[in-house]
């Protein structure tokens, strides 16, 4: 009978005064496979337990389990945190700010035990605070510049900040809107953090002694997925005193926080956004920082909770950093869930989530990285997560499909949830895609508009913005997700393009969706709060979920069984050898909306139109039954 978990501790117990190392070692290996399909349970535990995970969507082409690859932008519900909130937290729930009475007491020993195991899991000590935010790192970023008081003019004109390229807007525009001088620090060969470039800026302002340094830069990108070597950039930093921050939003789930490693590698301040992590959805942001920040006389949003006392003239705040700076009443069950979704990383352990992720980063790029029609953005020999932002080529007329027909492409035919258009870092994205200021002012005249929907008499086109698309590959993923995933993005990258004579689109909101179904229409099953009714005395949802909208008599059926067969991308295959025809007797483009770019503009064009495939699907057509109904001129007897 195997030995149990507990036994194999007890005989590597009873082995600590053993000379015998042998036998140590030989424990110690069974002890480590023993340690691995512990983890492997507990990755496939996560996995079973997602909220949704065997749900099925409604598309086009016929119903579609869904599969979710868009853990950068949110993380999704957990079963058992669930339940665990459900029947342990919630029948305490009360408002904090009070131990007088059991069910208060108890909610707040909750959010203080989650504030606990954060800070005891990012290596944070008394010298660090551990803040609940509003929203994501967002909030987080926005409270420390609060705190800092950069908007005073006496601080603002005595600080820098430098920033990198990957930075997210939330990380780019509270620093610029005080007013202070942001410097973006470039980016090496290797798509990295030039420490050359930053070493030089930093002694630089310190040797003129007249303003202090602030860096704000992320420990991965949520657009490449990228990672910066947080470590070394912290102790470059410290060098010349300066103050290093960290955005953890795309990182923190999945590498290890460490406030204060070895040395000068400390951090004096990181953002989190929890929501990105499994089992994270509705948890507040967090900033985690050093009390030494914390000078700001008034608390950055004052409010109950933050005081001691108030008289008719007078205001004393209290003293605690984490107590002033979460005014009014706090999101206790996102921080209670926070503190649950820390805890659960680290018992999958970074190790874990590192090994896997690397393995799918390969994983991927043995696939796409010498792609001909997949364009990955970023560095595939930089260090980084398993994020992936790519477009698709179309050589054949030297334009890319948008990144929004692609995102909708891979719902409708796949049931894969992706996102697709600049991921909120818009510098960084005109640097992946190689677009200059110049270029950019132009896609800008498209994209903003006045009242009237126009600029310097130029239409609005939302079409117009260039983007990409972005899935990412979650560590706990099954490896059958993770090969449907890929399967799915290369038969897109080879015969998306045909898929688009089945599509139209709206030029204002850059909306894609089948040429069949209305404007304003949809297709899509979904809930709305306003069917409930309680006319009944209890809870109900009046006619269940909304009429879908599937106009399936309009939709072409394009293969036959189309919804008996088990295996999507078989049918995808399938509908994509008989659109040709299906187009040639059936699909008219002449009531496609126009572009309305002006011509001295149509360069600018980057994108490959519906107009543009059904014209060579016709011409293609024609051509290939002329030369089956044309007999050959001559034909040469064939003698024994």
């Amino acid at each position: 009978m195997a030995e149990s978990h507990d036994q194999k501790i007890d005989y590597f117990q009873s082995l600590t005064n053993w000379t015998d190392r042998q036998n140590v070692a030989k424990f110690l290996k069974m002890y480590e496979w023993d340690l691995k399909v512990h983890k492997s349970q507990l990755l496939q535990y996560i996995d079973s337990n997602i909220i949704g995970k065997n749900i099925r969507v409604n598309t086009p082409w016929g119903s579609r389990k869904m599969i979710y690859a868009d853990y950068t932008a949110s993380g999704r519900g957990l079963t058992f945190i669930e339940h665990y909130m459900l029947n342990h937290v919630l029948p305490y729930y009360a408002n904090t700010h009070s131990e007088n009475n059991a069910c208060a007491l108890q909610t707040t020993k909750f959010r203080e035990g989650a504030r606990t195991l954060i800070k005891r899991y990012v290596n944070g000590t008394d010298d660090d605070v551990v803040i609940f935010t509003g929203s994501g790192s967002t909030a987080a970023i926005n409270k420390l510049v609060n705190v800092l008081q950069l908007k005073e003019e006496k601080v603002r004109s005595k600080t820098v900040v430098f920033i990198s390229t990957f930075e997210h807007h939330s990380n780019i525009l509270p620093w610029k809107e005080t007013g202070v001088e942001v410097i973006r620090i470039p980016n090496n060969k290797q798509g990295l953090i030039d420490e050359d470039f930053l070493q030089n800026r930093l002694k630089y302002y310190h040797d003129e002694g007249k303003k202090h340094i602030i860096c704000s830069f992320s420990a991965a990108s949520n657009v490449t997925g990228i990672q910066t070597d947080v470590d070394r950039v912290s102790k470059l930093v410290h060098q010349y005193n300066g103050w290093i921050f960290w955005d953890y939003a795309a990182a923190a789930p999945y590498v290890k926080i460490d406030m204060n490693p070895p040395k000068f590698a400390y951090k004096d301040a990181v953002f989190i956004s929890t929501h990105k992590f499994v089992g994270g959805p509705s948890t507040p942001g967090i900033l985690i920082a050093k009390k030494k920040l914390f000078t700001n006389p008034v608390p950055s949003d004052v409010g109950g909770g933050t005081v001691n006392f108030v008289t008719r003239t007078h205001t004393e705040y209290v003293q605690d950093i984490e107590a002033r700076e979460e005014g009014g009443t706090p999101n206790i069950l996102g921080a209670i869930r926070a503190g649950l979704v820390f805890h659960l990383k680290e018992s999958v352990g970074c190790h874990t989530i590192e090994t896997r992720e690397n393995a799918l980063v390969e994983k991927f790029f043995a696939r796409f990285r010498n792609h001909p029609k997949v364009f990955v953005l970023g560095s595939s020999t930089a260090p980084r997560l398993g994020i992936f932002s790519f477009l698709i080529y179309v050589p054949f007329l030297h334009k890319y499909l948008h990144h929004n027909f692609i995102c909708v492409l891979l719902n409708d035919l796949f049931g894969i949830q992706v996102r697709s258009g600049c991921s909120c870092a818009g510098p960084y994205v005109l640097d992946l895609l190689n677009i200059d200021d110049q270029t950019a002012d132009i896609y800008t005249k498209f994209i903003t508009a006045d009242e009237n929907g126009r600029l310097n008499e130029m239409p609005k086109v939302e079409l117009m913005k260039p983007g990409f698309t972005r899935f990412n590959l979650s560590y706990f993923a099954s490896d059958e997700e993770v090969d449907y995933i890929l399967n799915a993005v290369e038969f897109i990258a080879n015969d998306g393009w045909k898929f688009l004579s089945l599509y139209t689109y709206d030029i204002k909101t850059a909306v894609w969706r089948p040429r069949t179904i209305p404007s304003g229409k949809h297709f899509y099953q979904h809930h709305s709060l306003q069917t409930i009714t309680y006319q009944n005395g209890t809870m109900e949802e009046n006619n269940g979920q909304q009429q879908v909208e599937l106009l399936n008599t309009n939709v072409p059926r394009l293969i036959t069984n189309l919804s008996s067969s088990d295996d999507p991308i078989e049918e995808a295959k399938s509908m994509a050898n008989n659109i040709p025809k299906y187009v040639y007797e059936n699909v008219d483009f002449r009531t496609d909306p126009p572009l309305n770019v002006p011509d001295k503009y149509k360069d600018f064009i980057w994108f490959v139109t519906p107009k543009d495939i059904i014209r060579k699907m016709v011409i293609d057509y024609e051509r290939s039954q002329e030369s089956y109904s044309k007999p050959e001129p001559f034909r040469p007897r064939m003698d024994n």
